[in-house]
């Protein structure tokens, strides 16, 4: 495929849901043909060493769109013989993109499209990026039609290519392994059991998950929500949960062997996502979704952003259209909980639907026929 050079601020082993997409994606590539130019971080020298591509770290702690990175990146791509330039994100990064010497192609995830798309001072520098794009490659239709939204005119060529799973290692469990899952977490071994992983935000909606397993005790009375991750709104969730009495553990971080495992234990897995500040914060897919679905398990998700594109609606799940309502959640979650066959039914189409649509392997192919067609 075509040599080309990613320029990001987001890459391993710095952790996160951007960095995991990029890395996921781009060590599928050719490693002749990929040279990545990122930021430092601890244990990056032993992390780059054990990649099978080129890693380039500047001595900034940050990339930002100045001469001195617009230099930095030709020089760059001249001297491993890039031909095309892929900038992540579209801004601030973006912004060096009409200044290269190179094609350059931009990457859209959400946020950093969304809101500078809907501020007039940034949405002309954002446009000016997309319009003198050779392609963008956007991880999901949202953040391309917010792309478009902002433009107000179709993006230039423009490929969807959404976050994956890796479908070998988040799989379905027997019966044995989730009782095992249960115990290892400290969960029940009976009873149904709703798991949640996320940030603790408040765009995440984990408030509304907590009230509405109040409302679904009433029908379950040995309910257990266990919700895995850590974040600022850790300390009001906790004194909801208490305030509430909720059937409800927060687990904090938990290593990545037990995150795998407690989606497979659940029954059913939710992440009520919302829209907040007008529109500006906005879930931008849901990963946490396809990693359910191929752990067999269906998922309720809140209407934001992508998270319909995550979860096909009555096929793999279901999706709460107001996720501030804990009342809707409750019937969602519960009409799940009170239906094995229905359930069985959505783990087994969102099993087959990660494995045909969202496995990396093919997303990493889509990806590298978007790079190519931007220098032919």
């Amino acid at each position: 495929m075509v040599r080309h050079l990613l320029v990001t601020n987001d890459f391993p082993p710095k952790i996160g849901g951007i960095q995991n997409y990029l890395w996921e994606l781009w060590r599928r590539l050719p490693a002749d043909d990929v040279i990545v130019h990122t930021t430092p971080h601890d244990g990056a020298e032993a992390w780059d060493a054990a990649q099978d591509f080129t890693v380039v770290r500047s001595r900034e702690p940050w990339l930002l769109p100045q001469p001195m990175l617009v230099r930095r990146v030709n020089q760059l791509a001249e001297s491993y013989d890039a031909e095309v330039v892929i900038i992540d994100p579209a801004v601030p990064a973006g912004l060096i993109g009409p200044q290269l010497d190179r094609p350059y192609g931009v990457v859209l995830h959400g946020a950093e499209v969304t809101i500078p798309g809907r501020v007039p001072g940034t949405r002309r520098l954002l446009n000016r990026v997309l319009a003198g794009s050779a392609g963008v490659i956007a991880a999901g239709g949202y953040p391309a039609a917010e792309g478009e939204r902002s433009l107000r005119a179709p993006l230039p060529p423009c490929t969807i290519v959404p976050p994956g799973v890796d479908v070998e290692r988040f799989r379905p469990q027997a019966a044995a392994e989730k009782t095992a899952t249960r115990a290892r977490l400290g969960l029940p071994a009976d009873g149904p059991l709703v798991t949640s992983v996320s940030r603790l935000v408040p765009r995440k909606g984990m408030d509304t998950l907590i009230r509405a397993s109040v409302e679904l005790r009433a029908d379950h009375p040995d309910l257990t929500v266990a919700i895995a991750g850590k974040g600022r709104d850790t300390g009001r969730l906790q004194k909801l949960i208490d305030q509430l009495d909720a059937p409800v553990t927060l687990l904090g971080r938990i290593g990545d062997d037990d995150l795998v495992d407690l989606y497979a234990a659940g029954d059913v897995f939710s992440m009520l996502c919302r829209t907040r500040w007008g529109g500006l914060e906005q879930e931008g897919f849901g990963i946490v979704f396809l990693e359910a679905a191929a752990s067999g398990v269906p998922q309720v998700a809140g209407r934001s952003g992508g998270a319909h594109e995550a979860v096909e609606h009555d096929e793999t799940g279901l999706v709460v259209n107001d996720p501030d309502d804990p009342t809707a959640a409750a019937e969602a979650i519960g009409s799940l909980l009170a239906d094995p066959d229905r359930r069985a039914a959505m783990a087994d189409a969102g099993r087959r639907r990660a494995e045909a649509e969202f496995s990396y392997e093919k997303l990493a192919e889509r990806l590298g026929r978007s790079i190519d067609a931007m220098v032919t």
